[in-house]
Parts: C-alpha cells; sequence; structure tokens
C-alpha cells in the first residue's frame, strides 16, 4: 500500500508541531536563555530554514507553544464543565490528579514572564496571551460554580489569576513529575474548589 503523500500545508503543519515539540524538550535542559534557534532545529532534524518560514523569531516559537498549553488546557476544562452536574466533580479532580504531568508549562510560563519583564516588546504580545487565557479560565470557573449551585466567591477574572498562579507556582516547588503522576498543585486546587463550593 503507498504512504499517503501530505499536502503541502499538512507537511507545513507537521513541521511545526515537531518544532514545537523540539522547543518544549530545549527549554526543559537549557531553560528560555539557552534555547537557542539552533538547538531548537537540531532537536527537531530540521535546517534553520525551517524554523524560519514557521516562526519570525524564539520568542515567537514560545509564545506559540504556551498558546499550544494554554488551547489544550482550556478545550479539556471546557469539556468536562459541561458535563452533567453528577460527573463534574470527578472528572475534575480525575484532570487536577495529573495536571501539567506531561508538560513543562510551568517552567515555560516562568521563564516567559521574566523575558516579558525585561522586554517591553515582547511583553506586549506576553500579556495579551496571557490575558486571553485568563478570560477563558474566568468563563469555565462561572460555568463550574453555576453547575455546584453556588455563587462566584470573588471576581472570576481575579479567581482565573489565583488559580493560574497556584497551578505554577506550586508546580515549580517540586521536581518535575513522571507522566502518569498526581499532581501536589492539582491536588491542593482541588481541595480549594470543593472549600470555595461549600454550601
Amino acid at each position: 500500500m503507498r504512504p499517503v503523500r501530505l499536502t503541502r500545508a499538512q507537511q507545513q503543519a507537521l513541521t511545526r508541531e515537531r518544532l514545537l515539540a523540539a522547543a518544549e524538550r530545549v527549554l526543559a535542559g537549557h531553560g528560555y536563555g539557552g534555547a537557542s534557534i539552533d538547538l531548537i532545529t537540531a532537536e527537531a532534524g530540521y535546517s534553520k530554514g525551517a524554523i524560519y518560514s514557521n516562526f519570525e523569531s524564539k520568542e515567537a516559537v514560545f509564545l506559540e507553544l504556551l498558546r499550544v498549553y494554554m488551547e489544550r488546557d482550556m478545550a479539556e476544562l471546557g469539556r468536562i464543565v459541561s458535563l452533567p452536574p453528577h460527573q463534574l466533580s470527578a472528572a475534575l479532580s480525575a484532570w487536577l490528579e495529573t495536571m501539567h504531568c506531561d508538560s513543562d508549562c510551568p517552567l515555560l510560563v516562568t521563564e516567559l514572564q521574566l523575558h516579558a519583564r525585561r522586554n517591553p516588546v515582547f511583553a506586549k504580545r506576553y500579556y495579551a496571551l496571557q490575558d486571553q487565557q485568563t478570560r477563558a479560565l474566568a468563563q469555565i470557573l462561572e460555568r463550574f460554580f453555576e453547575a455546584q449551585s453556588v455563587p462566584v466567591p470573588m471576581d472570576p477574572r481575579d479567581l482565573a489569576g489565583c488559580m493560574t498562579a497556584l497551578a505554577h507556582g506550586l508546580s515549580l516547588q517540586h521536581p518535575q513529575a513522571k507522566p502518569g503522576a498526581r499532581s501536589s498543585a492539582g491536588r491542593v486546587i482541588g481541595a480549594l474548589l470543593k472549600l470555595l463550593t461549600q454550601r
């Protein structure tokens, strides 16, 4: 059977996916400062031309990686809060148990936050992406509290910011968990949500 030939758009999407996966691995080993374009392309098995035909800079690579993390998490949380109320708590607990155990999202966020503090041009793009995530998470939290028939205890965007800070901060206080391991940050956030939704 002949292998399926990818279209140009499919090939470009696959290249971007491989470059982002390589960037994630390089970030874990070298940090943002040490994660050069050369290291990323070598890790992915491409030339520099491949990265510059997909991304304008190293900053753009890592912002895109962060956007992918955020969209994936928001999509999954959105699916969970759309479940019937009697399934919601168990599904959310299961997601929180392994939150960030299979990615370096907290590390990436911390590295990019520091870079944003030092680079005003980059900061505009980073904080716009962060604001987008905060708004999305605030809407999810509103749906979660509504499903529990409990009022949101504070401004939803402030609560979303607190939950994000907890998730990233607590994750970085411990060694990188192995895939499938229980997330200490997720355990704390789960317990906090239970307290906040007690009638």
